[in-house]
């Protein structure tokens, strides 16, 4: 499954980082396995949300999923079974890969996995500083 975002440690289970509209920290998991009535079950979205405090959470990360193709980075917006939509600002690789322009700058398209290099790109972060 792809990753994109923030995410952190909560009595050692990963969990998604978010904000709510309050500026409340939240954690967001799907994992019935791993949560207990103090969490929240979202308006029939099959996500289970709690506020936390920062120095409840250990391992904060930030993480940008980018993918090489023929050498070239490009940026992973989605994914299906087996293709990842991919994201480039640059000509020569967009009119490689086939892709559609969707404006001056951007082309846009689904990627056979097989041709793809995922990388996920981790930043530590402090969740004190969100």
């Amino acid at each position: 499954m792809l990753k994109s975002g923030l995410y952190g440690k909560y009595k050692g289970v990963e969990c998604e980082i978010t904000l709510d509209m309050d500026n409340n920290l939240k954690i967001i998991t799907e994992d019935k396995l791993n949560i207990d009535a103090t969490f929240e079950y979202n308006y029939n979205s099959g996500f289970y949300s709690k506020i936390v405090k920062p120095n409840e959470l250990l391992d904060c990360v930030s993480i940008v999923p980018y993918g090489i193709i023929q050498e070239e980075k490009v940026q992973i917006l989605k994914e299906k079974e087996s293709q990842y939509q991919v994201a480039t600002d640059s000509l020569l690789v967009g009119s490689n890969l086939n892709l559609t322009r969707v404006d001056r700058d951007t082309w846009l398209g689904w990627v056979s996995k097989s041709k793809v290099t995922l990388i996920e790109e981790k930043t530590p972060i402090n969740p004190e500083d969100l």
